[in-house]
């Protein structure tokens, strides 16, 4: 093992906060990168400029939702408690949360003439209506999946507690093969497989990996092995989309897929490297703690905070497109960042309201 070794449960506990809160910290910058580009990427002439560079940030991001996951894997499955302590604490945490939002999302877009001759007979189903098809608003699908996954955390606790270190690697190779590999080349020949593999697939995935790669530390040569996988797979997804941007290709959407082999072998890359980044981050660390604690938040409210930009409710109006897009995406995505940051750490310290930005 000249590349990885694995650490110990009293090393993994003394340094894993760092590096976790580095790795939200990256994630949620690269999901609002991802909702400042699609909209350029979507809408404007494609292979334009401000196209091209809206591919590069969306490319550069897309591990952003694999990441999330992986560490809340290694978080929740590393843990041993009753199913009931487990579920109060998630309602807490993300229950509350999504409740809130979607509702927040669902009727704030919403026509005022509509909100008005609404009845709460009619409003109510109109709502879960909305979150059953999730069109409350774009970003809040992912807490529907973290609810998901967490339906079947206290089953996955019981395999990862009982199976080895052989039996998770292979577990990951097959999720690989069920839930990235098969239809990549599904795409690639335009006919689709009759093999079926159950159990071994969608985020639980990234679940397990999580829980498997926390116990890993990487040598001099691995960081730097992580490093080119990284820029391989970047690589790959942007000038693969630049490729395949035809309207008829099989693959034009695809490598933007958080189960694409490239999102993968930068999710799995990218994760071990800022693991290594973040048990080396010294005085840094404690500012980095306190912007980690307001990740979730800033993913709830980010959507919000770029419309008041774009609207100039601030004082000044900014957003993406307003210029050309290799550094208006960039300088709307730090603006949004640090506003949101700063929001979200101030109603935290506000009670009852603190639980709606956890």
């Amino acid at each position: 093992m000249a590349n990885i070794y694995i650490e110990t449960k009293s090393n993994i506990q003394t340094s894993h906060y760092n590096w976790i809160d580095l790795i939200r910290i990256v994630a949620i910058f690269q999901v609002i990168l991802i909702h400042l580009s699609f909209v350029i990427f979507y809408k404007d002439e494609t292979l334009s400029p401000n196209w091209v560079a809206a591919n590069l940030y969306d490319s550069i991001s897309r591990m952003c939702v694999p990441l999330f996951i992986m560490v809340s894997g290694y978080l929740l499955l590393s843990k041993s408690e009753p199913i009931s302590v487990f579920f109060k604490k998630r309602f807490v945490k993300v229950g509350i949360p999504a409740l809130f939002w979607s509702a927040f999302y669902f009727f704030r877009g919403l026509d005022k003439k509509v909100i008005n001759s609404l009845s709460l007979a009619d409003g109510v189903p109109l709502f879960l209506k909305a979150i059953y098809l999730d069109n409350a608003e774009i970003h809040l699908w992912f807490l529907y999946v973290l609810i998901g996954i967490y339906l079947v955390v206290p089953i996955i606790r019981v395999f990862v507690s009982a199976a080895t270190s052989q039996v998770l690697i292979y577990f990951s190779i097959i999720w690989f093969v069920a839930s990235s590999l098969i239809e990549f080349v599904e795409r690639l020949s335009g006919f689709e497989t009759a093999l079926v593999i159950p159990v071994v697939s969608g985020y639980v995935g990234y679940y397990i990996i999580g829980y498997l790669l926390a116990k890993v530390n990487l040598s001099r040569r691995g960081q730097i092995l992580s490093a080119l996988g990284i820029i391989i797979a970047i690589a790959v997804t942007f000038f693969g989309t630049n490729l395949f941007s035809d309207d008829a290709s099989p693959l034009k959407f695809y490598l933007y897929s958080y189960f694409s082999p490239p999102t993968v072998m930068a999710a799995l890359c990218g994760f071990l490297l800022l693991k290594y980044l973040g048990q080396h981050l010294g005085q840094a660390s404690k500012i980095i703690r306190i912007i980690s604690n307001t990740s979730f938040g800033i993913y709830l409210t980010h959507i919000f905070i770029i419309e008041l930009l774009r609207k100039g409710t601030f004082g000044f109006r900014l957003y993406s497109w307003m210029g050309p897009s290799w550094y208006m995406i960039p300088i709307t995505a730090i603006a949004v960042f640090f506003i949101s940051f700063t929001i979200v750490f101030v109603l935290q310290k506000i009670p009852i309201i603190k639980l709606l930005v956890p």
